[in-house]
């Protein structure tokens, strides 16, 4: 599960790490040996730099682009979740699926969530529920003979079936799942860019220092910042319920 001060630590422990490996270098190779290479070295470096540079704003437009469907997906099903409650109101029967579909957004709160950010797809109460609201709504027997109720009823099943497709879409959307290779190029390509960084000579040690370090934190931390969105219901930046939060505050409300 991501961590801020995990990121947070890991960030500096790898700065610390550079910059002990830029004096390292600098004991070991003279400084001004490696100026005499700083054209050509300065030329791959900007080459795999601008490479590595498009291939890590692609990791996150991925990860982003699965984090923001996710958060979409949750406040449509909200959105359903809440016109079926307005429309059981005028069916007869309604107000026992009115509370079976309060429950179903309390669970998904407080079970369902929890359960999500574990790495499940679901939680069990909450999936109990869930078929528990359309056995109620099974119930439900409509007067053919009245159009109103009729229109209601048939309004009430297709957002129903709404609601149960965006929350099997919520289930789904619970990683980006990037693939091994992905991540190996990502991490090497990382690593090579500070490589190519300690290769560079320059006259001040401060100033290859400073530099080094500030590129690999700022490496680092982006690294990890994909891995926190692969996972959109853990760690602290997260999809958070705030539809279905919003949605138990209106039923609350029209209830009283």
């Amino acid at each position: 599960m991501d961590d801020p001060l995990i990121r947070n630590l890991i960030s500096i422990s790898v700065m610390i790490a550079t910059g002990i490996a830029v004096v390292f270098v600098r004991r070991f190779a003279d400084p001004e040996k490696l100026r005499e290479n700083n054209e050509f070295t300065g030329f791959a470096w900007a080459f795999i730099g601008l490479v590595y540079g498009v291939y890590l704003a692609f990791m996150v437009v991925v990860v982003w682009q699965n984090f923001d469907n996710a958060d979409s997906t949750a406040t449509s099903e909200a959105t359903h979740l809440s016109a079926v409650y307005r429309d059981a109101q005028m069916i007869p029967g309604g107000e026992q699926l009115q509370k079976e579909l309060l429950l179903y957004a309390r669970s998904v709160v407080a079970d369902d969530w929890p359960a999500m950010g574990r790495g499940e797809h679901a939680s069990t109460q909450t999936s109990v529920i869930y078929e528990n609201v359309w056995r109620t709504f099974y119930a439900l027997k409509p007067n053919a003979n009245d159009t109103v109720h009729a229109a209601f009823y048939a309004e009430a099943l297709r957002q129903l079936n709404e609601m149960g497709r965006e929350r099997r879409m919520r289930q789904l959307s619970g990683s980006a799942d990037l693939p091994f290779p992905m991540w190996l190029l990502l991490i090497a390509g990382g690593i090579a860019m500070v490589g190519f960084a300690l290769c560079i000579g320059t006259p001040q040690r401060w100033v290859q220092i400073t530099l080094t370090c500030t590129l690999a934190g700022f490496l680092t931390y982006s690294i990890l910042m994909v891995g926190a969105l692969e996972q959109p219901y853990s760690g602290d930046i997260r999809v958070r319920p705030n539809a279905f939060v919003s949605v138990i505050d209106s039923f609350e409300q029209r209830s009283h």
